[in-house]
């Protein structure tokens, strides 16, 4: 139960209220809880979809969609976004720090429209879409830092080492059924499209900073509902 009160504390707005912070081997053994913390959220926004929908046009719902979730995560993922982008910026002047802040705030604008633009633009799927987003970036998670864990710092290096095999196969099992349940077919391109987004995203990182930082694994959860959201949308 302490590994899953963990994840919970870390993937909710819980984590802005406490004081205490689990070890980063602590956290990286609750990571196979995440998909289930998702389902959580998922289920929520599905709820607030479900009562409101019947009474708030389109535009207005997507945009109090987005804001539960923000709220109901504690606006965390959406800081480490913003510190993940601005870790590029060498920090050796003023201007260059200026402009890593700048384009941590410019991802963060970008994440949001195109959350709000996906979920305005989907038809009756929007209910299955939202129970399935956050378990989907979520369990992309795990997919980012299974095995990588010579090229994360070191404070993400304990936590990485904690995520086993078996952890990785029983949340893709988990999440490719849930999925399938609901879209078929399509649920399996979705989950197919996010894992090798991930991979190459945590591929590209470790070409260009040389190591992975708990930072990205927001990021990482910021750009996993994004690419859900629109794929939901699309296909």
């Amino acid at each position: 139960m302490q590994k899953l009160f963990t994840a919970v504390k870390y993937l909710t707005i819980w984590n802005n209220f406490t004081a205490g912070q689990a070890t980063p081997a602590t956290f990286g053994a609750s990571m196979i809880y995440s998909p289930v913390i998702g389902l959580a959220l998922g289920l929520f926004l599905a709820l607030i979809n479900y009562l409101l929908a019947p009474y708030l046009a389109p535009e207005i719902l997507s945009m109090l969609l987005i804001t539960a979730l923000v709220v109901l995560t504690g606006g965390n993922h959406l800081i480490a976004l913003k510190n993940s982008f601005s870790a590029g910026a060498v920090k050796t002047s003023a201007k260059k720090n200026d402009i890593g802040e700048t384009l941590g705030f410019i991802a963060i604008v970008l994440v949001l429209l195109f959350k709000a633009a996906a979920v305005d633009s989907m038809d009756e799927k929007l209910s299955f879409s939202l129970l399935l987003t956050p378990v989907l970036a979520r369990w992309g998670v795990l997919i980012f830092v299974y095995g990588y864990q010579d090229r994360c710092d070191e404070t993400l290096r304990p936590s990485a080492e904690q995520v086993k095999f078996w952890h990785l196969m029983l949340t893709t099992l988990g999440t490719l059924a849930l999925g399938f349940y609901g879209l078929g077919k399509r649920g399996f391109w979705i989950a197919l499209t996010l894992s090798l987004f991930v991979l190459s995203a945590r591929s590209l990182l470790g070409r260009l900073r040389g190591n992975l930082t708990s930072h990205d694994l927001g990021a990482m959860i910021e750009l996993g509902e994004t690419l859900s959201l629109i794929l939901l949308a699309s296909l």
